[in-house]
């Protein structure tokens, strides 16, 4: 896609088309008969724009809802004239359908309704990720192995466990677990034998999930490795080799593109002023 749209986004002088809004998220948003003000946002990249809101005091705010809310509005905006509001309605109720199959699970926040077109909304969990931190809180990681276990009983593969911002620690320690929106699942619903080849691909990546939590535990808290998840944090298999050397240069290449545009003064995100500049993944291509 980089390199099919390099020239166009190039030549802009600020290049808002590579956000997933053309302006901040709203700066309030209705739920239930309830009034929500913006208050921050966490991160707004090409697919999402992810915000904190708080509910307004007598707008209809009941036990029922939190009083604040994380709410993530999927791409709306067209990038370099093709419409995308469809892929953001996509990606909207394919993680509102990853959220109902994890309904109950502990360390999952709570699901709270739908925003919009493009918009969810669930609990606000005042907790930090854990690529904010040194190091995370003795157990932490076998706390977060046990909700994986109970994602992967619900037949669901995270799927995104190699990235640290995914992974929050709460006030008290706990782990919670964010963003399903790559999250996959087994279809019942297809015919045999696509359904067992779809359970087949989420055995495969429910695997990959262990592996990256076990490889993250070895970097940041090594003094409480086993041998078991030494061994598991190490083995790659054939698929991922393959994948990170397809995928190692295209990542290279954006990097690059990303780092110029920013350079430039053309990166330059819509919601800039309201954003947690505490970013570690665009650091990536913020450095250098």
């Amino acid at each position: 896609m980089w390199f099919i749209f390099y020239d166009t986004v190039s030549r802009r002088k600020a290049n808002t088309q590579l956000f997933a809004l053309p302006a901040p998220p709203a700066d309030e948003v209705c739920i239930a008969g309830a009034t929500y003000r913006l208050v921050r946002v966490f991160k707004h990249d090409f697919f999402a724009a992810t915000a904190l809101y708080e509910a307004v005091r007598g707008t209809g705010v009941s036990l029922v809802l939190p009083p604040e809310i994380v709410v993530k509005t999927y791409r709306t905006q067209a990038f370099c004239g093709l419409g995308m509001e469809w892929l953001g309605r996509f990606s909207r109720e394919h993680e509102k359908g990853i959220y109902a199959a994890l309904e109950g699970v502990a360390g999952v926040p709570r699901w709270v309704g739908c925003v919009g077109p493009t918009g969810l909304a669930i609990e606000y969990i005042d907790a930090v990720p854990l690529d904010h931190l040194d190091k995370p809180p003795t157990g932490y990681f076998d706390q977060m192995w046990q909700i994986l276990d109970t994602v992967h009983a619900r037949g669901l593969a995270y799927v995104d466990a190699n990235k640290l911002s995914n992974m929050l620690v709460a006030d008290d320690g706990s782990p919670y677990l964010i963003d399903f929106q790559i999250a996959v699942g087994n279809r019942d619903d297809w015919p045999w034998p696509m359904r067992a080849i779809a359970a087949r691909i989420v055995q495969y990546l429910q695997g990959k999930d262990i592996y990256h939590l076990c490889k993250h535990k070895r970097r940041l808290a090594p003094d409480e490795l086993t041998d078991e998840e030494e061994k598991i944090s190490r083995h790659q298999g054939l698929w991922h080799r393959l994948h990170r050397k397809i995928t190692k240069p295209y990542r290279a290449v954006r990097r690059r593109f990303l780092r110029r545009q920013y350079q430039n003064g053309r990166l330059v995100s819509p919601s800039a002023e309201l954003e947690d500049h505490h970013q570690p993944e665009k650091q990536t291509w913020r450095e250098g």
